[in-house]
């Protein structure tokens, strides 16, 4: 394990010379700056806390080959691929199929979920799904049988959970080597056997009395499973660590900011927690997440300076833990603007010129391009919310979008044929008001936030061009869209609305094709998987935190998989356990 004491004792002088190296940008950043920054060398380059075992690689990275191919009709990770593109080549279910499209098969989650979050995978034709209380079901993909249930057991009493009001969820596992991975709420790391779901080890990764605890979906590279954890507005301090796939020992850990009394952070501060499953670019072999905001979230006077790592874009290299670049999306953020989603990753032709590029859309409502091999910006950034944005203060002011807007935890998808990325936004404007009031499971938020009564939330979902930056169409959406997209060979792509509807629309166009109710909120993206050359679209609804505190929608916990000339959708009247004989 690492030696955490060992490793503040290096991070002080490399904290202090970070601090030193940015001091022009700290100075303008302490009343507040919405503008961004990128660094890949001098003091920001040496600033890592990594610890290791392994040993490191030269600055810039190596690319390190990756010892897992996936099956073709398979959803095996987080994005599909490596480049997390949610791009599925298969094109049966096109434009010409797709009115026929129909129900295969859907089970409830259990009569006791009322909210879903998890993202599929599917591996060797079955899928696993995870429920809001940590259990993992492993079902036969195309007849919806269940293999087996994994039920741990969990303490759900030591932190109040997502948005500090007592919402459990879980974003999902992780399938590798014959093992499938999860993070139960209580800040435990689970493996267990992919065939069986016999566990197999469980191994603490950070101590929920902190206040932290875990939704996010882990990743698995060349045997390491990264994991990270929420709870920057309760003060949590962010990580981003690696663990042996094989036996569950830690074997670096990256700490997002500095420890208490180094560089900015004093006492009562933190933030910068990694709540979504990091990204693996393989080409230049590094691991790439974003982080979530400083806390206290809206007031500033107790963190001067830039708050690095918080509401950044971070790249360290995948095998060590080495720092590689970051870029800061939001420098002295004081709006809760983490730059949680997770990043995409392509290629494209700018200038003339291939660009290996990172694109991320957070909660600030811009959309950055990022050079991949050093954290450049190469777009100008493109704002794809309603924006109007002040220093909080301690009368309440108009804040757009809000703690709950942009995109929260949304992944894009990427198509290479029509070279774009697809953007799920959240229109959602708060009053901010900065006040000694602790929020409910939010002792760090730093004041009140209360929603516009003249104001009424809505969503868009959106394509913009990578060779460019800019829109090719917009869809103006009813609700908030908080789940993300998958786009096919087929030109098509699809995402969920709060309502429960599923939408397909013209990758190319942003023409809708198809929608289909299925009556519990989305919030998370839809998948396909083949098996037997017939194409699935699977999609687990149920609602998120931000459907259930803002009574968006219907709530609850369901799979389906969808199929050409599949039976009527029925959307569900009471949910159920599902069988397991």
């Amino acid at each position: 394990m690492v030696n955490h004491t060992r490793r503040a004792s290096r991070g002080t002088v490399r904290w202090l010379a970070l601090v030193l190296g940015a001091l022009a940008l700290t100075l303008t950043a302490c009343g507040g700056d919405d503008s961004s920054s990128s660094s890949t060398s001098g003091a920001a380059a040496t600033s890592t806390t990594a610890s290791t075992g392994a040993s490191t690689t030269a600055s810039g990275g190596s690319a390190a080959t990756p010892d897992e191919e996936f099956a073709p009709g398979d959803w095996a990770i987080f994005g599909r691929d490596w480049d997390n593109t949610r791009y599925a080549p298969q094109d049966s279910i096109n434009k010409e199929s797709i009115s026929r499209l129909g129900e295969a098969w859907h089970s409830d989650l259990g009569g006791n979920q009322w909210l879903n979050e998890a993202f599929p995978i599917v591996v060797d034709g079955v899928v696993y799904i995870t429920t809001s209380t940590n259990e993992i079901y492993a079902f036969e993909g195309d007849t919806g049988r269940v293999k087996w249930k994994y039920a741990p057991k969990v303490d759900f009493s030591l932190s109040s959970g997502v948005g500090g009001y007592g919402i459990v969820v879980n974003r999902g596992v992780a399938v590798s080597d014959g093992k499938v991975y999860m993070l139960t709420f209580d800040c435990r790391l689970k493996a267990v056997s992919a065939a069986t779901g016999e566990e197999i080890f469980s191994t603490q990764v950070e101590d929920p009395r902190s206040g932290a605890y875990e939704t996010m979906s882990p990743a698995v590279y060349n045997g390491l499973v990264y994991v990270g954890s929420s709870g920057s507005d309760q003060g949590v301090a962010g990580f981003v660590a690696a663990y042996d796939g094989d036996t569950g020992r830690e074997k670096w850990r990256f700490d997002t900011i500095p420890p208490v009394g180094e560089g900015w952070r004093r006492r009562g501060t933190g933030g910068g927690t990694v709540y979504m499953a990091p990204q693996i670019d393989t080409e230049n072999g590094n691991v790439i997440f974003g982080t979530a905001n400083p806390s206290p979230a809206i007031v500033g006077v107790d963190r001067p300076g830039d708050n690095l790592y918080t509401s950044s874009i971070v790249a360290l290299d995948a095998m060590s833990g080495e720092y590689r670049w970051h870029h800061q999306v939001v420098a002295h953020d004081l709006w809760d603007y983490d730059a949680a989603s997770p990043v995409v990753i392509f290629d494209a032709i700018i200038d003339g010129e291939r660009r290996r590029m990172v694109a991320e859309a957070g909660k600030s409502g811009w959309l950055v391009f990022l050079d991949a091999r050093t954290g450049e910006q190469i777009h100008p950034r493109l704002s794809f919310v309603r924006q109007q944005r002040s220093r909080p203060t301690e009368r309440p002011t108009l804040q757009c979008p809000g703690p709950l807007g942009g995109s929260q935890y949304s992944p894009m998808a990427y198509s290479p044929r029509v070279e774009a990325v697809y953007v799920s936004g959240i229109d959602f404007c708060f009053l901010l008001a900065v006040s000694d009031e602790k929020l409910p499971g939010e002792s760090r938020f730093g004041g009140t936030r209360s929603f516009p009564s003249d104001s009424r939330p809505s969503g868009s979902f959106s394509a913009v061009d990578v060779r460019t930056g800019r829109f090719i169409w917009r869809q103006r959406m009813s609700t908030p869209m908080g789940g993300g997209a998958l786009v096919t060979g087929s030109d098509i792509v699809y995402t969920v609305d709060q309502l429960g509807y599923l939408y397909a629309f013209d990758a190319a166009t942003g023409r809708e094709l198809w929608k289909g109710n299925l009556g519990l909120a989305g919030a998370a993206a839809p998948v396909l998987y083949t098996i037997d050359g017939v194409d699935y679209i699977g999609a687990a609804v149920g609602g998120s935190g931000l459907t259930s505190s803002n009574d968006f929608g219907p709530i609850g916990a369901r799979f389906y998989a969808l199929k050409l000339d599949g039976r009527e959708i029925i959307p569900p009247r009471a949910p159920r356990n599902p069988s397991t004989d």
